[in-house]
């Protein structure tokens, strides 16, 4: 667990940025949607018109995500993990209101926290020794499993 300070995140700005993120997200799932539609002959117009409500689902869901994580990080002081599962929280509460299902709000909520919780705690795409010298990477490694000198005491106080 890292609780490192974190730089100042303006909320506002964030989400803003992710919300954008995520409509352009949404508007290429949406193209997608509509050239694979069953119904043939679509116009690119249809994008919008059949499919609009997936590029502002998705827009939702990276501003909310985004905002609430920048918000946390600044309410609490910290940028850890528990910023991004209460933000992953309140992102799988929208699939739930889109779906306007008590249990399915719940659900994603359980899910987006699990996931975006467990990928902060685990170090994101860099990794918790992204940064580290290679003996503080050597120290972090030996300290993540027992020694052979713990194993075998173990398995005699088991024998005992």
């Amino acid at each position: 667990m890292t609780n490192e300070t974190h730089e100042k995140r303006d909320w506002k700005l964030e989400a803003a940025k992710y919300t954008l993120g995520g409509a352009g997200a949404g508007l290429f799932v949406s193209a997608f949607q509509t050239a694979y539609s069953p119904r043939k002959g679509g116009k690119a117009s249809d994008i919008f018109k059949r499919f609009g409500g997936t590029v502002t689902f998705m827009a939702a869901m990276g501003g909310i995500f985004a905002g609430v994580d920048a918000a946390m990080a600044e309410v609490r002081g910290q940028d850890d993990y528990v910023n991004s599962a209460v933000a992953g929280c309140a992102a799988g509460l929208i699939a739930g209101i889109r779906k306007r299902s008590i249990p399915a709000a719940l659900g994603g909520c359980a899910f987006f926290a699990t996931a975006m919780g467990s990928y902060e705690m685990t170090g994101g795409f860099e990794g918790k020794m992204h940064g580290m010298s290679r003996d503080e990477r050597d120290e972090y490694r030996a300290g993540l499993f027992a020694s052979t000198e713990d194993m075998k005491k173990t398995m005699l106080e088991k024998e005992a």
